[in-house]
């Protein structure tokens, strides 16, 4: 199927803007208002692989909707007015793809959820989108291994305290290099995310300078787990 996506906002304006905006990023969408009813209306007039949404609260009538449009196979999207963490929860239990903090520029907005819906098959190329997303150089070669070793500890998190070796082993020849070089191009990553305040943002402030390659690996499946 392809793409289409529904943005429903109170405000024409933004919403308008917001679907124009991915029609010019060569994604079909149409605008309309953030009740319930408009938004169930436009859902059974057209078919829709895409559904952004946006929220104060954890309402019953909009979680059973996003949970509704999730079991069609409708990747819904939801911008909420609030970084509590218990309702952007609440939201990605009822089947939301991601949950977006507000405010967030259009742009911003716009290219993340198209990121997101062209690399949904494999957990791989969602940590390599949320590492993107937080800032994480995706030039460097760390960040590969970085993504590749974040995958292996989110499936089995005893990973984590085994020791690093042999995932820097597995990388390695999964990758065609040498353990050491996977050691070192993660620990130069680690720096350049210190730097430019990626560590920052995926730790949420607790932690700005470089981390170990562990304390990142970690802080990387903790906040991936969440979001």
């Amino acid at each position: 199927m392809k793409e289409r996506i529904l943005v429903c906002d109170t405000s024409p304006s933004l919403g308008k803007l917001m679907a124009r905006r991915f029609a010019n990023m060569g994604i079909s969408a149409d605008f309309c208002r953030g009740n319930i009813s408009s938004v169930s209306r436009a859902m059974a007039a057209k078919k829709y692989s895409c559904l952004l949404i946006f929220a104060f609260s954890p309402e019953k009538q909009l979680l059973e909707l996003v949970s509704a449009a999730a079991e069609k196979g409708i990747h819904v999207f939801a911008g909420l007015y609030t970084s509590s963490a218990s309702v952007h929860r609440s939201f990605r239990n009822a089947g939301a793809a991601a949950a977006f903090t507000m405010p967030c520029s259009v742009r911003t907005m716009c290219k993340r959820i198209i990121m997101r819906i062209g690399n949904k098959d494999t957990i791989l190329s969602r940590v390599e989108v949320f590492l993107e997303e937080t800032g994480f150089p995706k030039r460097l070669r760390g960040f590969a291994y970085l993504a590749n070793i974040s995958t292996v500890c989110l499936a089995a998190p005893e990973r984590l305290w085994g020791g690093m070796s042999e995932l820097y082993g597995e990388t390695a020849e999964k990758l065609s290099t040498e353990a050491s070089r996977v050691e070192r191009a993660i620990r130069n990553l680690s720096a350049q995310a210190a730097e430019n305040g990626s560590v920052s943002r995926l730790t949420d402030g607790r932690l700005a300078e470089k981390p170990t390659n562990t304390e990142l690996i970690c802080a990387v499946c903790d906040k991936f787990s969440r979001c």
